[in-house]
């Protein structure tokens, strides 16, 4: 007999894991470079347009692949595109885990050890996401990258502008999905070439992702889906709102119990294929409110 899960309690679970892994990173950066266009929240206007631009650019070319059959491209596409950004990740995580070893613990590590281990978790993950491919690698994989994201984002473009972000993605994703509708392209293509754009939570432990059919109605998958972009554009605000205020409560807290307030929303009363930005984006705005006026009281 299978193990039964509950799936959406574990996007939920992926969310606040992000947030919190998103936070330490942020703040390596932050460190490492001396400045954050958190302090200057007018700043970062520049990175928004980019940003922005990247986000259309990118959708344009993969419904240009899927309309031309290229989807099996777009596996090793984005399989590299997350290495990448693994291996930017665990470069800042292992160097924060060698620097607590080292104060804490006392047991020294080599340089080349530590070149050895961020080189090496990219390729493995590369490796298991284009061979070995399961829903577990798949989400640690969307993690770590969306964790990154969120905290590269975050620092590049400050609170104010990311709150402009926010609003911006939310009606694209509306836009995208019920009126274009080539998000929906998007999700279909992903899901044939065996891309890795979503987080999977299957109702089984043994659920082979390479089964999804988009096609099929939502209760028969035996999984649910939700976009990468999905979790690491909502957590962009609570991780600004943190460096922004300098504050874990109210200003972390309340934007991440806003987002996850809005997901728990979206699983019990949205039972289609929608877009998930306009719920999680509202959240953490929300809760980005409530810490304000928390903070004012």
């Amino acid at each position: 007999m299978q193990k039964r899960l509950l799936p959406e309690i574990g996007l939920v679970f992926l969310f606040i894991i992000t947030s919190l892994l998103a936070l330490p990173i942020s703040s390596t950066i932050i460190s490492q470079t001396g400045s954050t266009t958190s302090s200057n929240p007018s700043s970062g206007a520049g990175y928004l347009v980019y940003f922005i631009i990247s986000l259309l650019l990118l959708s344009a070319a993969i419904v240009f692949l899927a309309r031309k059959k290229k989807v099996n491209f777009l596996r090793y596409l984005f399989a590299i595109a997350i290495a990448f950004a693994i291996f930017y990740v665990c470069s800042i995580l292992y160097y924060d885990a060698i620097v607590f070893i080292e104060n804490f613990v006392n047991i020294p590590v080599t340089e080349l050890e530590y070149e050895f281990l961020v080189f090496l978790t990219p390729v493995v993950f590369l490796y298991a996401l284009l061979f070995r491919q399961n829903w577990v690698i798949i989400d640690i994989a969307g993690v770590l990258s969306s964790a990154g994201l969120a905290a590269i984002w975050s620092t590049d473009i400050g609170l104010y502008y990311a709150i402009i972000l926010m609003i911006i993605f939310a009606v694209y994703d509306y836009i995208a999905v019920y009126k274009t509708k080539h998000m929906l392209e998007i999700a279909s293509a992903s899901a044939k070439s065996g891309a890795p754009l979503f987080f999977v939570m299957p109702d089984s432990i043994h659920f082979d992702p390479s089964t999804i059919d988009l096609d099929s109605p939502p209760g028969e998958r035996g999984s649910i889906l939700l976009g990468f972009g999905d979790i690491a554009i909502p957590n962009i605000m609570v991780v600004s709102s943190y460096v922004y205020f300098g504050k874990f409560f109210p200003f972390f807290v309340m934007p991440l119990l806003g987002g996850v307030v809005a997901m728990v929303a979206l699983f019990l009363f949205v039972k289609k294929p929608a877009p998930g930005l306009p719920f999680l984006n509202a959240g953490v705005l929300l809760g980005l409110l409530s810490a304000i006026l928390i903070s004012a009281i």
